[in-house]
């Protein structure tokens, strides 16, 4: 949050209903900022002062009547009724602890000094169910999923540089505990079936994921009470997971256990659809409703494992905003998940270093449905909340070093980089930017040197995979191989100066010379800004090859490579894939500086 901006006196008048027993010189104070959140709600910050409360009122025009809207306690406040794109100004009055009213800020527009938004996309699933499943019994119906589309799904997440989390931790963001990833994405899994303990939490292993698993409480009782007693949930056309599955998955950190309420789950029981309201019912009758079934919750889940649910899933997406406020006054959740359309945006953004209190608890998500893989859902929400014109893409490009480092710290995207590295920033940079790949699903292989193969096919994805003229291959390049085509193309384009013949050597590590050669050359393919730079001040400079001596010299005044411990270029030594990353997190960082 930015510093309060002190100007010089000013002289106020009344306003109607307003400022009344203000008048006269005071100093004046600005709002930090004024953030759109989505096209329904603007944050707005400041620096709050101890002891003190403050009043905020809004205008429709800067020199309008200003209304009262509401008191804040801390230095942010949301205001719920805001209409993009209509105009709205702000002005926030300090009261001290004896009610004395301090100097009313300057107007503020809203969407002046934004904050920067964090993004959660959440997807919502069901079922997860196989041939065996259904031959047993169980009934495949619209919500559930064949575990190799899920698969496909957890794929497409890591291909794209996605971090899953769980609404856990977007409450440790919410209060200010740890930082969000980019392209923050929470699997929100309904019901409680047993097919996510046998079907999809295998793939969540696989692929170092998270996901929130969303517990009808009495459907999950009612199974582990006829599994207790002897029974068998073989031959039911939706068996429940029992608590001991439960708490198996919970322990091993993947699945984040929430609610889903634990017997309202019900269609049109006695007119309620869900944890809806009914029609006439008072708030007073529907928080006795909702509290004691958050206490049932709370007795079986926390009873189980010790931990009670933060989270809850209104079951049918029921809501409104009455039962949003009851539920959260009400109850012990901290977050409402409720469906598509339930915000005015398609993903979730939270303004950055807002007041926990002023935060949006309420949380949109799409239904994945049989035969529309994920792809499409996040594709369509980008694209909705880039038009709404408050809304922006994620920059992922632009994030700086010190960003991708605390990052990395909480949501390390492989299990042998450690948030600690010195390395692990770079690597969360390249992965949420899609440079470079694991050397499996949940490896990196840091310490691993970079072959001539990989630094090609590295190169021709940042470059966008262009066409290739058809040129021959190097004789020592397979047709069909993983990098065939990098390799015709990278001959082709000569971003390896020092092959020799009509060999390609995919397999011999590339130096640090041959790398920026390449990268440099590369960087000019596409157009780039390599502008000459004068001879760096190195002790080897008169080891680096003379035919990389002009993009050493480039690399070298844009920070891409540095020299180690004793300030030496070691121009000869091969490239580890960590020394890689941080390359292209200086070079990423760069280009995305210049646009």
């Amino acid at each position: 949050m930015g510093k309060r901006v002190c100007a010089a006196l000013l002289s106020l008048v009344l306003m109607t209903g307003l400022l009344s027993g203000t008048a006269g010189a005071a100093e004046s104070w600005t709002l930090d900022s004024a953030t759109w959140q989505d096209p329904n709600h603007v944050i707005l910050m400041w620096t709050a002062r101890e002891g003190e409360t403050y009043e905020i009122y809004r205008s429709q025009t800067r020199d309008g009547d200003y209304a009262l809207i509401g008191t804040a306690s801390s230095g942010s406040f949301r205001d719920d009724e805001a209409a993009w794109p209509e105009s709205c100004y702000y002005r926030v009055c300090p009261l001290a602890p004896d009610g004395t009213k301090g100097a009313m800020s300057e107007p503020m527009q809203a969407g002046t000094n934004s904050q920067s938004l964090s993004k959660v996309t959440v997807l919502m699933y069901h079922n997860f169910i196989t041939q065996e499943d259904v031959a047993n019994g169980v009934e495949f119906e619209e919500y559930s999923l064949d575990p190799a589309d899920f698969e496909a799904d957890l794929q497409y997440f890591r291909d794209n540089g996605y971090t899953t989390i769980t609404s856990e931790d977007l409450l440790a963001y919410i209060n200010g505990e740890k930082p969000l990833p980019d392209k923050a994405l929470i699997i929100s899994i309904d019901d409680g079936t047993q097919g996510v303990y046998t079907n999809a939490w295998p793939l969540l292993k696989k692929y170092r994921m998270k996901a929130d698993f969303n517990l009808i409480g009495e459907q999950v009782d009612a199974a582990w009470e006829t599994v207790d007693s002897g029974g068998t949930r073989l031959g039911e056309s939706a068996p429940y997971c029992v608590w001991e599955e439960l708490i198996e998955m919970q322990d091993s950190g993947e699945i984040n256990l929430c609610s889903h309420t634990y017997a309202l789950h019900r269609y049109n029981r006695e007119g309620r659809i869900g944890a809806s309201l009914l029609e006439g019912e008072t708030l007073e009758d529907y928080a006795a409703v909702i509290r004691a079934d958050y206490e049932l919750m709370v007795s079986c889940l926390g009873g189980w494992t010790g931990e009670n649910p933060t989270t809850v899933a209104y079951p049918y997406s029921r809501r409104s905003a009455e039962s949003d406020a009851a539920l959260l006054e009400n109850t012990g959740y901290e977050i409402l998940m409720a469906g598509e359309g339930a915000r005015g945006t398609a993903s979730n953004y939270f303004v950055d270093g807002a007041s926990a209190e002023s935060q949006l608890r309420l949380m949109s998500r799409p239904c994945r449905m049989e035969g529309h893989p994920a792809r499409e859902y996040l594709e369509a929400a980008d694209q909705t909340d880039q038009a709404n014109g408050v809304n922006a893409a994620e920059d992922t490009a632009a994030l700086t070093a010190e960003e991708c480092a605390e990052i990395a710290l909480w949501y390390s995207p492989y299990a042998d980089v450690a948030g600690d590295a010195w390395y692990a920033g770079a690597v969360y940079y390249t992965y949420v930017n899609t440079m470079l790949t694991g050397t499996s699903l949940t490896t990196f292989s840091p310490d691993a040197q970079v072959s001539r193969a990989m630094a090609a096919g590295l190169l021709y994805r940042v470059a966008g995979e262009p066409a290739v003229s058809g040129a021959a291959l190097p004789e020592d390049v397979a047709e069909g191989s993983w990098y065939a085509q990098a390799a015709r193309w990278a001959v082709e384009n000569n971003l390896f100066p020092a092959l020799e013949g009509e060999l390609f050597r995919p397999e011999e590590p590339v130096t640090r010379e041959e790398l920026v050669t390449a990268l440099y050359r590369c960087a000019q393919l596409l157009g780039q800004d390599t502008g000459a730079a004068a001879e760096p001040a190195f002790p080897d400079w008169n080891q680096v090859s003379g035919w990389a001596e002009e993009a050493v010299r480039w690399a070298a005044d844009t920070g891409i490579l540095k020299g180690d411990g004793q300030g030496r270029l070691l121009p000869q030594e091969s490239l580890t894939r960590a020394q890689l990353a941080a390359i292209l997190q200086t070079w990423g960082g760069n280009q995305a500086g210049a646009q």
